[in-house]
């Protein structure tokens, strides 16, 4: 046994921990969950020959294998105008991923202008609009080509790969339905029958929340619906307020909000009744049960999810729970 003296630095505050070492224990992997899937901006930008060059260097530096990233319905990408649809940008957008070996998480915004009830646009310099659609109807035809255009094009083995979320941030101001949480549950549906009309293989989740929130209300809502949900997604920065993430005053430090945020996903999911497909989430639910201890041990400062998890956490500090993979890491753990 070896004994370390780790000292950590906060703010001008020297705290001293012992922590005990048995370097003879047999050795376990220490996956990097967070540098697997990286935020970057919109997806107009990834059209550029510098965002290829840096992608490939962070690929390089920490073999991540997702990208996401804002705006892929946005007017700049000219995908839907008139009840037309044009889908030369997105080939060149993810023909340039998968060029550089990363794979698309496809973030399902924003709303079309033809296609939006209103034209006011969010606060960001490049007014995306957080808007519902005119109609339900139309976001589901949107999805539906979009999806079945990508599998004619790279095919089901390769799309079945990718992730597809509903939506960005619905619980704040990236999203003005009213009631928010009821019209993104039916921005959600409408998406995810057009999305398993193309190819049940089809990976899609939600509801892609700022606060690590609505995650039990996400579950909740599928199994009532009896709607498909394949991930949960969510994520927190580290200075929310404690106030808006876990409903109390607080305070948080920093460097604990992130791993605080992911436990409270972790407990919601490991409670929760199972969606469809239910034997995956079934399945999932028995193995978390059993490793609780281990995952909790994995969190750390403002790392989630180092060990076993089903947790990882984005550079942008978004955080996913995926379920299939959480499958095939328990069978082999």
């Amino acid at each position: 046994m070896t004994k370390y003296l780790f000292l950590f630095l906060a703010g001008v505050v020297q705290a001293q921990q012992l922590a005990t070492i048995d370097t003879q224990a047999a050795a376990r992997p220490f996956p990097h969950f967070w540098e697997q899937m990286f935020g970057s901006g919109r997806a107009i930008l990834s059209l550029r020959d510098d965002y290829r060059s840096d992608l490939r260097t962070v690929r390089d530096a920490t073999g991540l294998q997702y990208v996401r990233f804002h705006g892929i319905f946005d007017d700049e990408v000219g995908v839907y105008d008139k009840g037309a649809y044009n889908f030369s940008y997105v080939d060149r957008i993810y023909d340039g991923l998968l060029a550089n070996n990363v794979r698309p998480f496809v973030e399902l915004s924003f709303m079309p202008k033809d296609l939006a009830a209103s034209q006011t646009p969010h606060a960001f310099w490049y007014k995306p609009l957080p808007n519902p659609p005119k109609s339900y109807n139309a976001w589901g035809e949107l999805i539906g080509r979009f999806a079945r255009h990508l599998v004619d094009r790279y095919g089901i083995d390769e799309v079945s790969q990718w992730y597809f979320e509903v939506w960005n941030e619905p619980n704040i101001d990236f999203w003005t339905g009213n009631p928010k949480q009821s019209t993104y549950f039916q921005l959600y549906d409408a998406a995810v029958k057009a999305l398993k009309s193309v190819s049940p293989r089809l990976r899609v989740g939600g509801p892609s929340t700022a606060q690590a929130a609505w995650v039990d209300a996400m579950i909740a809502h599928a199994v009532q619906a009896n709607v498909p949900l394949d991930f949960v997604s969510t994520h927190v920065y580290a200075n929310d307020s404690p106030q808006d993430v876990f409903g109390t005053p607080g305070p948080i430090n920093r460097f604990d909000m992130v791993a605080r945020s992911v436990k409270k996903v972790y407990d919601q999911v490991k409670v929760s009744a199972p969606p469809q497909p239910a034997h995956h989430l079934q399945r999932v639910q028995r193995q978390l049960r059993q490793r609780a201890a281990r995952h909790r041990r994995g969190f750390h400062g403002s790392v989630a999810g180092q060990q076993y998890p089903p947790l990882r956490r984005h550079a942008d500090h978004d955080v996913v729970l995926d379920l299939q993979r959480c499958l095939r890491r328990a069978g082999r753990d």
